[in-house]
């Protein structure tokens, strides 16, 4: 039934991202809006990420992992995600090497649900160097 599927499936592809990953999936296991699948998909990685990704599996039931046995590209690789979703309200692409802020879903949610005609909402985005330190800029 449709009441119990997440309102928003967060679609994150990725190949050989074990180096930010685990920073990106916990800060979108924090949200505090929590209605949400997060699907991870692996385009045949070669590095740790796929022992990160089964980790995150093990651990949270909003997880889902998916392993290509080969690499398909990047192109395919966003579109499986987006394949993979179940038939939530609301879809959003993470990156492997992003952080959200807490309360980032809980937010984007709002504003869509109040207005109808809004078909994609996005916070500020703040930019950081390979260190998680601020750059100085940052995109409305």
């Amino acid at each position: 039934m449709k009441d119990h599927l997440p309102r928003v499936s967060i679609g994150l592809p990725v190949y050989n991202g074990e180096d930010y990953l685990a920073e990106a999936v916990d800060s979108i296991l924090a949200q505090t809006f929590e209605a949400f699948e997060l699907i991870l998909s692996d385009n045949a990685s070669t590095d740790a990420t796929e022992e990160i990704c089964r980790g995150y599996e093990t651990q949270d039931p909003r997880v889902r992992y998916f392993r290509s046995p080969t690499n398909r590209g990047a192109a395919w690789n966003y579109n499986n995600t987006v394949h993979m979703a179940n038939s939530s309200e609301y879809f959003k692409w993470a990156a492997h090497d992003d952080t959200c802020a807490p309360e980032y879903l809980r937010k984007c949610v709002e504003v869509l649900d109040r207005d109808p005609e809004v078909v994609l909402c996005h916070t500020t985005t703040i930019d950081i160097d390979a260190q998680g330190q601020f750059s100085g800029k940052t995109k409305p």
